[in-house]
């Protein structure tokens, strides 16, 4: 846990050495969304996978909800843990606060994977987000989870069961319920397109060919020039689903950023 202002931020930290790599999970999921991809990132790195404000084991006080107001608590997260340059891997809402972070902090972000992102003003299915966070049993829970995925998972009954059980406290619930009113109802069919002239550091995009909560988005929603990476039998958690593959991708684009660093 680190104790910062605006709240404890639970996180896990793995492996040494390297610009550390800062890992942001999705909407209504928590650090372990990585537990497939944290030992070989770690390989030759320190890999951070934070909970995000109303997630995991981190402060539930959300504000008004708007999740662009995590980045300057993420940069306060980075000081307290002497963090002075990192790489950003951001999965749907964590892909949404990492472009804010990279936004905010330039002279830190050294490069940003977007992974299923949200915030690319394409549209994304809002009724899942509400059913995830108030599954009236575990079945329904399972049924969200489900969804996340391309194929059968052995993960969706554990999955359902955590789903079920934070909407049953009804702190977390509000909070969840918040972030959804305030940073994404209002884009539930779309919302303005990013202006990527004012990224200027090394940026990737990966995608499950078969996202069913925020399906691949046309070519000019991305960053011109960009890899964009697609994996086939993938839904929402290419991650997961397709780890193996997923990870070596982020690995190689971090080395290739740190090895272009010195010449930007």
């Amino acid at each position: 846990m680190a104790d910062i202002a605006g709240g404890l931020a639970g996180y896990l930290s793995v492996g040494s050495g390297g610009i550390p790599v800062l890992l942001l999970h999705g909407f209504a999921g928590d650090r372990l969304t990585w537990q497939f991809n944290l030992s070989a990132l770690a390989a030759d790195r320190r890999v951070l996978a934070v909970d995000l404000p109303g997630h995991g084991g981190s402060t539930l006080d959300v504000g008004d909800g708007r999740v662009l107001s995590f980045a300057p608590w993420l940069v306060r997260f980075a000081d307290a843990l002497e963090m002075p340059r990192f790489h950003v891997v951001g999965h749907s809402m964590g892909g949404y606060v990492g472009r804010k972070l990279a936004r905010l902090a330039p002279e830190r972000v050294v490069s940003l994977t977007l992974l299923a992102s949200a915030g690319l003003g394409t549209p994304f299915d809002l009724g899942f987000l509400r059913r995830a966070i108030a599954p009236a049993d575990v079945a329904e829970g399972q049924a969200c989870a489900e969804r996340l995925f391309a194929r059968p998972s052995p993960l969706t009954a554990r999955i359902g069961e955590v789903l079920h059980a934070q909407g049953a406290d009804p702190v977390r619930r509000e909070a969840l319920e918040r972030i959804v009113e305030a940073s994404f109802a209002i884009h539930a069919d779309g919302g303005p397109p990013v202006d990527w002239e004012g990224y200027r550091l090394p940026i990737q995009t990966l995608w499950g060919r078969e996202d069913r909560i925020i399906p691949l988005p046309p070519a000019e929603r991305l960053p011109p020039g960009a890899p964009f990476h697609v994996f086939e039998n993938s839904g929402h958690l290419p991650h997961t689903e397709a780890a193996s593959p997923v990870t070596a991708t982020i690995r190689a684009f971090l080395s290739s950023s740190d090895d272009t660093l010195d010449d930007r």
